[in-house]
This record gives structure tokens, sequence and C-alpha cells, in this order.
């Protein structure tokens, strides 16, 4: 099996748009929702996250599994898919990565409370 990767693509160029426009989104939600001291940790799981979201979208969307794309694929649907899918999949690497931070050390996960 090999990996098909064509950045002239309409497909490709549709999903990183979708990607790129989704991490705003996604990396200030997972920076908002923190409940940690080091939050460029989970700043970072979300990115990740975002990332494999782009990998899963292009690969069953583009041409990264098939060489000739599906059928139905188009690069509509591929922006779409990436902009609505990447975010949601960054705040739950965001949420796995907060908790993992969090029960490592217990110093990390207290925040200061203003009186």
């Amino acid at each position: 099996m090999v990996l098909h990767i064509n950045p002239l693509n309409g497909i490709f160029i549709g999903a990183f748009i979708g990607f790129l426009l989704s991490l705003p989104i996604g990396l200030s939600l997972a920076f908002w929702l923190s409940q940690i001291k080091l939050r460029a940790l989970t700043v970072l799981g979300a990115f990740l996250g975002a990332l494999i979201g782009f990998c899963i979208i292009y690969a069953s969307i583009g041409t990264l599994l098939f060489d000739p794309p599906p059928i139905a694929s188009n690069p509509g649907a591929a922006f779409f898919g990436t902009i609505l899918f990447c975010p949601n999949v960054a705040l739950a690497f965001a949420i796995v990565a907060d908790v993992l931070i969090a029960n490592r050390s217990t110093r990390a996960s207290r925040r200061a409370t203003h009186k």
C-alpha cells in the first residue's frame, strides 16, 4: 500500500484550508476549557488531535489511500468535513491531555483562586 499525497489536488487544498480555519476554533476552545496551569500542553494535545483529524478526513475523502479519489469526493466535501471534524477531534484530544496531566501531578491541576 502506497500513500499518495498530491498537494495540487483540489481535495487536498480544500481539506488543508479547512484544517487551517479549524485550528483557531479547536485551539482556543482547548485553552479556554483547560483546568491546569500548563495550558500549552493541552493546546499541544489539541493541535495533535486536529492534525490526526485532518489525516482521517484526507484518508477517507482524498487520495491518501486511494489512487483515484472516490466518486463522490470533491473539494467542498473535504473543506466542510475538515472544518466540522477537526475541532471536535482537537477538543477530545485536549480533554484527554488535560486529564492525563492532571492525574500525573496534583500541583499542575491546582489553579490560583482570586479572593
